[in-house]
């Protein structure tokens, strides 16, 4: 989850990176958005009105200049999920509904609802379990093709400090299901139905992410790595719009943090 200061600024960049925004969406909860729909997953451009006890992290996170403030697990069943964890040990909030109306093409509007229960002592960052009630309205043909070619999230890559990284990769594995790997005292990963959350040091994050490049010197979500079916097509999408993209090599090519709203985003060709 992606906070945003500035809705529209981030919105305007995002779609000049080549992504298909969904229409900005407006919360029960108070918040607004954009999402990038991915083919199962997706990426959420989020911009809290005003502080509130439900939107009081990302209100602190906006605050601070905003970035990759969450990840998200999705759920069948959020109080069921919740509970289970809580059982375990985990501080984690009372489940919440909300909505937020979605026009379509045809003209019709609907809600778009929602469970979600946050975990608040996940380390590094908020980590949060979301049970979409409405899939339909979201995962839709208009909303999931890109200029890009971006289909899929491949990694997600969390700076913690040294002493928490094996602590910290228990810990998601614990929360997601996931399987850790053990890469070195300062990188573990966890395999996530398809997908990688790598837990890494800043000292450590240039060999985790294959670049130099990308850099955290705090706690949080430095980078986010995309397969994207085109990447020929991504590049020539940011030379004709001027993004300043940096190729690293024949199937990978980087947009810099500073562009991207506080988070590297790293585009591979999905092979």
């Amino acid at each position: 989850m992606m906070v945003c200061p500035d809705l529209d600024a981030a919105a305007q960049a995002w779609r000049g990176f080549g992504f298909t925004l969904t229409p900005r969406g407006y919360h029960t909860l108070g918040s607004q958005n954009h999402c990038v729909m991915l083919t199962r997953d997706y990426l959420e451009l989020l911009h809290v009105t005003a502080p509130s006890p439900t939107r009081q992290y990302y209100w602190d996170a906006q605050e601070a200049g905003g970035g990759c403030a969450g990840l998200s697990c999705k759920s069948s069943d959020t109080f069921t999920a919740a509970a289970q964890l809580r059982g375990g040990g985990w501080h984690t909030s009372d489940p919440i509904e909300f909505s937020r109306p979605v026009r379509l093409d045809d003209g019709t509007e609907h809600p778009a609802t929602f469970r979600v229960a946050a975990i608040d002592d996940a380390p590094g960052a908020r980590f949060f379990i979301c049970e979409h009630r409405t899939p339909e309205l979201l995962w839709r043909p208009e909303w999931t093709t890109h200029a890009n070619g971006a289909v899929g999230i491949a990694t997600m890559f969390l700076v913690v400090a040294p002493s928490l990284v094996e602590a910290a990769g228990r810990a998601y594995a614990e929360l997601t299901g996931g399987e850790m790997t053990q890469l070195s005292d300062h990188i573990c990963s966890l395999a996530l139905d398809g997908a990688t959350l790598v837990v890494t040091t800043p000292q450590a994050l240039a060999a985790a992410t294959g670049t130099e490049h990308v850099r955290r010197a705090v706690p949080g979500y430095a980078a986010i790595r995309l397969r994207t079916s085109d990447l020929a097509a991504a590049r020539r999408g940011w030379r004709e719009a001027r993004v300043e993209a940096l190729d690293l090599g024949p199937d990978e090519s980087l947009i810099p943090a500073s562009l991207a709203g506080g988070v590297a985003l790293l585009f591979e060709q999905a092979r």
